[in-house]
């Protein structure tokens, strides 16, 4: 993990890929299973996996980030985060990604690392910069889409409705989410979701 110095209160563009830059989700599965662990170990409390649905089921109040937006591809994540504590997003990922990483290796049968060593991170010092990375996170999956044709409205309609991303949420399309928190940091620049969904699309 990384031991650059992180700040508290302060916003961080997450990201990290696959060793050999291989795929680290292969079914659906494996993506909520990712998802459900931004919810499970997103506590102070010293979790190892176990009873994971148990947990699944819990209310955290202990915060170590606030996640703003989320998109998963085949082969890498990326995070738009608020640490909340010190240490917070180092606490967080070691744990969660730890935990996919057993997870992973167990279903398919294999051994060492999973993901490409320390996470890359990007401080982000100004409203402007954070509104252009959740714009790039959420347009990621325009990479695994048929990007040659004309982009049209069946063709955004798909990078908004993709699953593994917070797009969704943010159009307002989906029940509140158990993931997100301190969104508001971005609607509140928008006087509406479609606003924002323009901005991203545009």
């Amino acid at each position: 993990m990384s031991k650059a110095l992180l700040f508290s209160n302060e916003f961080y563009h997450i990201y990290n890929r696959g060793v050999d830059k291989r795929n680290i989700f292969i079914g659906k599965k494996d993506y909520q299973r990712f998802l459900d662990s931004l919810v499970v170990f997103n506590t102070e409390e010293n979790l190892n996996g176990r009873h994971f649905n148990d947990q699944l089921r819990r209310q955290h109040t202990d915060r170590l980030v606030n996640i703003l937006v989320y998109c998963f591809m085949p082969n890498h994540f990326h995070l738009l985060l608020e640490q909340r504590v010190d240490d917070g997003i180092t606490k967080f990922l070691q744990k969660m990604t730890t935990s996919y990483t057993m997870y992973f290796n167990k279903k398919y049968t294999r051994n060492g690392a999973l993901l490409q060593g320390t996470f890359k991170r990007s401080h982000i010092k100004n409203d402007q910069r954070l509104l252009e990375i959740s714009k790039y996170i959420h347009c990621n999956p325009r990479k695994i889409m048929n990007s040659e044709n004309e982009i049209n409205e069946d063709f955004n309609a798909r990078i908004i409705n993709y699953l593994w991303s917070s797009f969704a949420d943010y159009a307002r399309l989906r029940e509140e989410s158990r993931v997100l928190s301190n969104t508001q940091i971005i609607t509140d620049q928008f006087n509406s979701p479609e606003q924002y969904i323009k901005y991203v699309l545009g």
